[in-house]
């Protein structure tokens, strides 16, 4: 389904910067649809752990707000190697309104589609499919 809303080419310069890692100190953007494209919402340090945002953004202020939340995430491989991988969660939480459900859900494909290099996608409804476990589940099934 596809919604006619585009990606900016800021949020596309960007996370090109971010999977290189050259995008400075950044290890959370989330991304929001405002009008007829998709633009960076806020970027948060690398300081921040997925556990905090987790926490703070998607048990408080987003909690009934649908955001595209792109993660620079480091892990330990199953045979004790570690790793990174850029994971694109979708949240689009069941208590948001109906509307902006079906806006977000419609627009993920171009979202995916226009920034290359995504190694993940997780689609969350509510807290526990955006847990750092399911996150951690994803990243050592590949």
């Amino acid at each position: 389904m596809a919604t006619g809303i585009g990606v900016a080419d800021a949020v596309i310069q960007k996370f090109d910067q971010f999977k290189l890692k050259k995008a400075g100190d950044i290890k959370i953007i989330t991304l929001k649809i405002d009008g007829k494209s998709v633009v960076i919402d806020q970027e948060y340090p690398k300081s921040t752990s997925w556990e905090s945002f987790h926490a703070d953004q998607l048990g408080g202020a987003l909690e009934t707000e649908p955001r595209y939340v792109l993660l620079d995430h480091d892990y330990t491989t199953t045979d004790g190697r570690p790793a990174d991988k850029i994971i694109l969660v979708s949240w689009i939480p069941d208590t948001a309104p109906v509307m902006k459900k079906m806006k977000y859900a419609g627009t993920k494909e171009a979202v995916k589609g226009a920034l290359q290099g995504i190694a993940i996608n997780l689609n969350a409804t509510d807290m526990a499919e955006s847990a750092l476990s399911e996150i951690e589940a994803a990243c050592k099934k590949i």
